[in-house]
C-alpha cells in the first residue's frame, strides 16, 4: 500500500514538472519578459525618422505593462497589453512629459500594435501617443516605431 502511494505521488510529481516545463517553452514565444526597445519617433503623413530613444520594456504575465526610456524628458510608462492573435498584440501606456527645465508638459497617451518574430526573440511595432495638457485637453498626436530584442541572461528562460 505505502509503495503505491508513493509511486502515485512520483507520478503526480513528474507529470506536474512536465506541465510547467511545456508551459514555459509556450511562453518561451509570447511577449511576455522584458525587451531592449529602439523608439523613432517619425513624421506621422511621411514616416521620417525625428529622433530615436532607447527604453526597456516590460510585459508582464497578468497584463500590465511598464517602460523606462533613457531621456530625462519623460517620466515611467504604466499600462496594459493584450494579444491579439498569433504574434500580434496591442499595448496601451501613460507617461508624463517634462520640459527642459523639469516642469510638468503633458501626460502622454500611447497605443502601441506589435509584431513578434516567430522565434519570439524580437518584435516591431507602431503607434501613435497623443499628448494631454493639465486640463486633459489634447495638444498632439504623434507617431512611433520600435525595434525590439528579447533581454535574457545565462540560465533564465526568455
Amino acid at each position: 500500500m505505502t509503495k503505491n502511494i508513493f509511486r502515485i505521488c512520483t507520478i503526480l510529481a513528474l507529470s506536474f514538472a512536465a506541465w510547467q516545463t511545456s508551459l514555459s517553452a509556450q511562453d518561451e514565444h509570447t511577449i511576455k519578459g522584458t525587451w531592449a526597445v529602439a523608439v523613432t519617433v517619425v513624421n506621422c503623413q511621411t514616416g521620417a525618422p525625428i529622433r530615436t530613444v532607447h527604453s526597456l520594456q516590460l510585459f508582464s504575465r497578468d497584463g500590465s505593462f511598464s517602460e523606462t526610456a533613457n531621456t530625462f524628458l519623460r517620466g515611467s510608462s504604466v499600462g496594459v497589453w493584450d494579444q491579439t492573435a498569433d504574434h500580434t498584440y496591442k499595448a496601451l501606456y501613460w507617461f508624463f512629459r517634462y520640459n527642459a527645465d523639469g516642469s510638468f508638459a503633458s501626460t502622454a497617451k500611447a497605443v502601441d500594435s506589435i509584431t513578434m518574430s516567430d522565434d519570439g526573440t524580437t518584435f516591431t511595432a507602431s503607434g501613435t501617443i497623443q499628448d494631454f495638457n493639465a486640463n486633459n485637453q489634447s495638444i498632439s498626436i504623434g507617431c512611433f516605431t520600435h525595434a525590439a530584442t528579447r533581454l535574457s541572461g545565462p540560465g533564465l528562460v526568455p
